[in-house]
């Protein structure tokens, strides 16, 4: 049996046609009715803006194109839509990813800012030599609260670390969601959180992908900043990462927080943002209703 897919690429028909043909209800309209439909259509101006922006941003998907190219006010479409538009061109392919998403993460999930710090440590080799890079993140909005790039792992730069991000928020009361290395399992860590007043969350033993967001930060930040600039010195390294971290938070748009920067939601613009979206988007349909519907006439 074909798929639905195999079906619309078989008969050369576009998904938005096909269900350009039934109303909300999912009630077929009849031949004569469709009329209208054709005022809904794209303008060959915003498939040529899709397109030209397409060639500048060929790294990234569909989905954080169309919302990217919303709030740069480029082309107000859906995603459905731009779908369509890459496809046709031959420009759909894949974004440069980080591997199959975390299947669980820690079960409570953040519901307000300060909340959740998830933190964790990764290895950074830098022209043969392995440091190590420790963040700390906001659970909720994915804003990166600091980093440091350490020349050694052991407790007391990791109680510094934490105390110093601790310092920036001193009346916040987070969980600090960390895994069983043993940094974190230390008498003196257990010392320190309790005297800073953080709650300690340990995850699950050897299932890394329950503190997942920071595990898929570490991704992102090897992939987007420390791979393709390969510093060849600490001073490099801490450079592009000290960027990068600026660029993360402010300008970077992230899938799981709707594609959103982590800035919008760390500083509460979510909704203003979400709804300048929706008004974008209302507004150009209906300029594309009208310029349609007198091409029509």
């Amino acid at each position: 049996m074909q798929s639905a897919e195999e079906l619309f690429d078989l008969f050369g028909l576009a998904r938005s046609t096909y269900f350009g043909w039934f109303d909300d209800g999912g009630k077929l309209i009849p031949p004569k009715e469709r009329k209208h439909q054709h005022s809904k259509k794209v303008l060959d101006a915003e498939v040529k803006a899709v397109v030209q922006y397409r060639e500048l941003h060929r790294d990234i998907g569909y989905r954080k194109l169309t919302w990217q190219m919303i709030d740069e006010n480029i082309a107000f479409l859906s995603e459905s839509a731009v779908y369509e538009i890459l496809k046709s061109h031959g420009m759909l392919g894949w974004s440069s990813g980080y591997g199959p998403p975390a299947e669980k993460e820690y079960k409570n999930k953040p519901k307000y800012p300060h909340h959740h710090w998830p933190t964790d440590l990764a290895y950074i080799k830098i022209n043969g030599v392995f440091y190590f890079l420790i963040m700390m993140l906001d659970g909720y909005s994915r804003f990166l609260l600091d980093w440091d790039l350490l020349g050694d792992m052991n407790g007391k730069s990791v109680e510094e670390f934490v105390l110093k991000v601790r310092e920036k928020y001193p009346d916040r009361k987070p969980m600090l969601i960390h895994d069983n290395g043993s940094q974190f399992i230390s008498n003196d860590f257990k010392k320190l959180v309790a005297n800073i007043h953080l709650q300690s969350v340990r995850t699950r033993r050897n299932h890394p992908e329950t503190n997942g967001k920071i595990e898929r930060l570490n991704g992102i930040v090897k992939s987007e900043a420390i791979r393709p600039n390969s510093p060849q010195s600490y001073i490099e390294a801490w450079e592009i990462l000290n960027d990068y971290q600026y660029q993360y938070n402010y300008q970077r748009l992230h899938s799981g927080i709707n594609y959103l920067r982590p800035s919008d939601v760390f500083f509460g613009r979510r909704d203003i943002i979400l709804n300048e979206r929706v008004e974008k988007i209302k507004t150009a349909r209906q300029k594309r209703i009208e310029i349609n519907k007198n091409a029509l006439q």
